[in-house]
This record gives structure tokens, C-alpha cells and sequence, in this order.
């Protein structure tokens, strides 16, 4: 019981301490270092903690109880050249702030993948293992800062030129932190030869996301002088930060079919999680010395020529719809020695629409064109569903060493260009190459993997409006990606 109650304790710890990782679509890429150095392949193998992820059937052929967890350590250099440009009447390129033609990077930061598990067998109907663990099975981390306030822009936008400009650090973000507290529970049958498991899921929320939005001038139809480039556009920044509970169930069988060949099947459920929060705006207005003189003061046109920085707040709620998914694995022990996997799995990306967020309770709201500065600046998305496979090896090249190696190919659920953004560089099918060792020392295993991801280099072309709402949905410009993970595991058999 001391052992239990510690297990727990390590599971709250790391998964309140964790922060995000970037993967395909919102998915993770996943725990512990068996299954990650074999590229994700680990559904017909299953044989440690993290099956609880994989496959909870797998707990069922495990003969000792087992105190888990794994530190994942990602590092991605994403990369953006913005070409975020219109062209007026005149034939004059407009860009409204971004710095476009620059190699702009996203915000450096090591982010870490905290996870843990507890396996035990225990004596109930027959003997059942029952687990705990405690992961992320979504999560993503991106943040850019492409709006450039010193620009040349900015003397013809807000006269005289602003040496700066009460704006957020960043403009495009998101930290999105889904983590999991699993039970698990697995039985086998048929003289066991088959398993089955099932994970009940408390699952936990966190969001923080932000946009840049160039909304169209409300004023330009009453003063045509008001709605000249660049003065058309208007700079409003939203940061919406909450978070929400909701609840995930997984499922799988486990068949070893012969003494040489294991077959599973699983199924993950997850429900949608309603999270609710705050959301901070901040608008920048545009200023003419030239038309101060011909507005009224106080009026609605003088509002929009004084060159004001105005912050706006109000209460949020979206709901974040998470895919489920459903994959098939194969497993081949040739010898004692070595261990050839695959797996496929499909996931259910169409069931994301997106980040639609619904405002209350507006505080700081000017007293003119109230419908402007409410507006619901939420675009639905059209993901599709999305495939990977994955091949894995791993050889026990003395009594206290193991190899690992894998790889996998993620197919993008994004698609169309039209609607990239830099809160998710959906580049094409993601590609990782892993490595790694696992040293076995009496009832310790010690382990170490590194991955590499490729992506595609994209180039979107031009700005789009996809729903006719007088705002653009995509972010034009070329973009590149690159990401490199390290994890560290650490296991105690008993």
C-alpha cells in the first residue's frame, strides 16, 4: 500500500508539472521509451506501463508489478517567411504590420512530456491486473511573434510614427494540455491466450490561444478617407485563456495467435471537454493627424482617427472536441532476441471543427459600434481524418541491454492550405526516425530514445477568405519544420 499510495502521488506531481509538446494534428507522440524507440509500434507488444496508452490489454500478460514513468524533452524549430500582403487599387502591396519577407522562428523553448504508470496483479475474479497512470495523450505548444509595431507601416497607419505600441508579446499562440488519469483494467481468457483491457479516463483541459485578426475598418463606408489602405484593416488581438474536465474511454484485445505472432485491436473514445475561461482584446486604431480636424470629437469617426490602444475583456467558453481513433498492430518474435512490430491506426480528425469560441460579459466596451468590438472572430475548420503506420524493432543484445529502433509516417489531417495558421504547422506526412537503448540492471530498466520528425516545406499563397466574413482564415507565406525529442525513462519491476 505504501507503493500505491507513492504512485499516486508521482502521477498528480508530474502531471500538474508537465507542459506541452507539439505532434500531429493535437496528438501526442506518445510515452515511455520502449514503445517511442520503436516508432510507435507498440500495440501487439505491450509488455510495460505505458500500454495503458497503447493497448490496456497488454497489462494482462504482464507477470510482475511495475512503478513507471518517462520524460519526454522536445525541442522544434519552426519556421515562417510571412508573405501576408494585398495589393489596393493602385497596384500597392499592403501586409498591415507582418513582417513579411523575414525568417521569423517560433519562441525557443525546451518543453517536457512528463508521464507515469502503475501496474499490479491482484487476486480479484480470478487474478486481474488492475494500473494506474497518468499521461498526455493531446497536447500542443506554438508561439510567434510576426506582427512587426516598427514597421514602416505604422507611420502610415498611426501618424505620427508610435515608438511603441501597448501589444501582447506574441500574436499567434497555443498551449493546449490534454492530460489523462487513467484506471485500467485487464483480464485474459481463453487460455491465456487472449486479453482484453479497458482504461476509464478523467481527463483534464488546458487552453491558451491566441490570434491576430486584420478586421475591416466599420467606419469606412461613412468616411471613404477612413477606409484608404492601410487604414482599412484594424489590428485586434484575442487571448483566450480556461480550462475544463471531461472523460475518455479506452479499449483493446491482445491475441497471441502463436508462439510466434501477437495480433491486437484498440479503440479510444474521448468526449468532448467544454473549457471556459477569460479572454483579453486589445484593438489598435488607426491615426490621422489630416482627419482629426474634419471628425467630431467625441464622435464615432474621431474614435477611429485618435489612434487609441483600447483593451477589452470578457468571459469564453468553447468546446474542444477531441478525434477518436481506432488501430490495428502485429507483432513477430522471430527468437528470444527480437521483436519486429507494426502498427496502423486512424484517426477521426473530422470530428475537430475547430476552436469557436462563445463571449459574455464584455467589460470596457466603447460607447460606438459596439457590434465591432463584440464580434465572434471564431472559423470553423475542415479537417479530415487522418492514417499512420509504424514499424519498430528491438533486439536484447546482452542479458542487461536492449535496441530499439522505429519509425513512422503521420499523415497531415490538415489538407488544404487555405487554412493554415501558425498555431499549427500541418506540413503534409510527418515522417519520425528513432533510436535507442534500454539498460536492465537487477529490477531496474533505465532507458533512452531520441526522435527526429520531417516535415514538408509548404508555401501558401495567397490571403484568404474562406467564409466571406471580411476576415482572412489563413496565413500566407512559406513555412518549414523541424523537430528533435529526447525521452528518458525509468522503471522498477516487483
Amino acid at each position: 500500500m505504501r507503493i500505491v499510495r507513492l504512485a499516486v502521488a508521482v502521477l498528480l506531481l508530474l502531471s500538474f508539472g508537465s507542459s506541452e509538446l507539439y505532434a500531429t494534428g493535437f496528438e501526442s507522440t506518445g510515452l515511455g521509451t520502449t514503445a517511442r524507440g520503436m516508432g510507435g509500434a507498440f500495440r501487439a507488444v505491450a509488455d510495460d506501463w505505458s500500454a495503458a496508452y497503447y493497448n490496456p490489454a497488454g497489462y494482462a500478460f504482464i507477470t510482475d508489478n511495475q512503478l513507471g514513468t518517462s520524460l519526454g524533452l522536445i525541442h522544434y524549430r519552426h519556421e515562417i517567411i510571412p508573405d501576408f500582403v494585398a495589393t489596393d487599387d493602385y497596384g500597392n502591396d499592403y501586409g498591415w504590420g507582418i513582417a513579411n519577407g523575414q525568417e521569423i522562428y517560433n519562441f525557443h523553448r525546451i518543453l517536457n512530456n512528463p508521464s507515469a504508470g502503475f501496474v499490479a496483479r491482484l487476486p480479484l475474479w480470478g487474478e486481474t491486473v488492475l494500473g494506474l497512470s497518468a499521461y498526455q495523450p493531446f497536447d500542443n505548444s506554438l508561439r510567434w511573434r510576426l506582427y512587426d509595431p516598427s514597421a514602416s507601416f505604422m507611420r502610415a497607419y498611426n501618424e505620427p510614427a508610435i515608438g511603441s505600441i501597448e501589444i501582447p508579446g506574441h500574436d499567434y499562440l497555443i498551449d493546449l494540455d490534454v492530460v489523462a488519469f487513467q484506471l485500467t483494467a485487464a483480464k485474459e481468457f481463453n487460455d491465456e491466450k487472449i486479453a482484453v483491457g479497458i482504461g476509464l479516463q478523467l481527463l483534464r483541459g488546458d487552453l491558451w490561444f491566441s490570434h491576430l485578426t486584420f478586421r475591416q475598418n466599420p467606419r469606412g463606408d461613412d468616411n471613404p478617407f477612413v477606409d484608404d489602405r492601410p487604414r482599412d484593416r484594424i489590428p485586434e488581438f484575442t487571448d483566450h485563456q480556461g480550462m475544463g474536465w471531461g472523460f475518455g474511454l479506452r479499449a483493446g484485445i491482445l491475441w497471441k495467435l502463436t508462439e510466434k505472432i501477437d495480433i491486437a485491436v484498440t479503440a479510444y473514445l474521448p468526449f468532448d471537454i467544454t473549457i471556459s475561461g477569460t479572454t483579453d482584446y486589445t484593438f489598435v486604431l488607426p491615426r490621422s493627424k489630416v482627419l482629426e480636424g474634419t471628425v467630431e470629437a467625441g464622435s464615432a469617426d474621431y474614435l477611429f482617427v485618435m489612434g487609441d490602444i483600447l483593451h477589452l475583456a470578457s468571459d469564453f467558453e468553447t468546446k474542444l472536441q477531441l478525434p477518436s481513433s481506432f488501430g490495428f498492430g502485429l507483432a513477430f518474435h522471430p527468437n528470444e532476441k527480437l521483436t519486429i512490430s507494426m502498427d496502423a491506426e486512424y484517426t477521426m480528425w473530422s470530428e475537430y471543427e475547430g476552436l469557436q469560441f462563445t463571449q459574455t460579459n464584455f467589460t470596457n466596451v466603447p460607447v460606438y459600434e459596439q457590434e465591432f468590438f463584440t464580434t465572434n472572430l471564431s472559423n470553423p475548420v475542415e479537417w479530415d481524418n487522418a492514417g499512420k503506420v509504424a514499424l519498430g524493432l528491438r533486439y536484447k543484445l546482452w542479458p542487461n541491454l536492449t535496441l530499439l529502433g522505429g519509425g513512422s509516417a503521420d499523415q497531415s489531417p490538415m489538407r488544404n492550405s487555405i487554412e493554415y495558421t501558425p498555431q499549427f504547422m500541418e506540413l503534409g506526412t510527418k515522417r519520425s526516425y528513432n533510436a535507442g537503448a534500454i539498460l536492465h540492471i537487477n529490477q531496474w530498466d533505465i532507458g533512452l530514445i531520441t526522435s527526429y520528425y520531417s516535415y514538408l516545406d509548404i508555401n501558401v499563397g495567397v490571403l484568404t477568405d474562406i467564409d466571406d466574413d471580411n476576415m482572412f482564415d489563413n496565413f500566407p507565406g512559406a513555412y518549414k519544420a523541424s523537430t528533435y525529442e529526447t525521452v528518458l525513462s525509468l522503471s522498477y519491476r516487483f
